[in-house]
């Protein structure tokens, strides 16, 4: 117990090292869990790649356009009943103007509201797509935001559920990732650091007084 103790006594006086390191061990096992979870859940059917169509999703603030829709407010959207799990969502869509924020939002059961705290955002990929990644948790219904402008015309080519992804996808490598890698292990170090330093003017008082 001693040894383990001064172990971490060791380790919190060295923070900018406790943190990344936990930082980078919390991400690889993350990313090799939920690789393992989707590998299982695919082999068992339940994570299978969908192909659907704009046809596919309830239009609202829409008005058809061709084959395409024109957006009556500034709030477009398109609505999809999933009932299980959805890992990702890529969209080939195209606009005739700025589309503004392109967000995908989620509940998790029925009567819930739409809120900033269950949204992702797309990433643009190099065929033109827009990828949405979704935490790993049921989802009921999908609501794609195609765009954030009155007027905007909207073309949609096709939609993908849950495309198979390779292991290096389960780490996020993207500009994003990378900053997160950058700043949050240093601000918790910081953190730790500054509780450190709490702690040990403390000690220090006490010991000051019970002289």
């Amino acid at each position: 117990m001693k040894k383990i103790i001064s172990f971490l006594q060791k380790c919190i006086r060295r923070p900018l090292l406790l943190c990344y390191s936990v930082y980078v061990l919390w991400t690889a096992v993350s990313g090799l869990y939920g690789f393992g979870a989707d590998s299982l859940l695919r082999a068992t059917g339940k994570l299978g790649t969908v192909e659907l169509t704009a046809s596919d999703f309830v239009p609202v603030n829409l008005e058809q356009e061709g084959d395409g829709w024109r957006s009556v407010t500034a709030d477009p959207q398109l609505l999809y009943d999933v009932q299980g799990r959805v890992m990702t969502v890529r969209v080939w869509m195209d606009f005739d103007a700025d589309p503004g924020e392109l967000d995908l939002y989620y509940i998790q059961s029925p009567g819930e509201d739409y809120d900033k705290y269950r949204r992702v955002w797309a990433v643009r990929q190099d065929d033109g797509s827009y990828l949405y990644t979704l935490p790993r948790t049921y989802i009921h219904q999908l609501r794609l935001d195609p765009g954030s402008a009155e007027n905007l015309g909207i073309s949609i080519q096709k939609i993908r559920l849950n495309e198979p992804a390779g292991l290096e996808a389960y780490f996020d490598l993207s500009l994003n990732g990378l900053f997160r890698l950058a700043v949050w292990p240093a601000l918790a170090a910081a953190v730790l650091a500054w509780l450190t330093r709490l702690w040990d003017e403390a000690k220090q008082t006490k010991t000051q007084k019970d002289r």
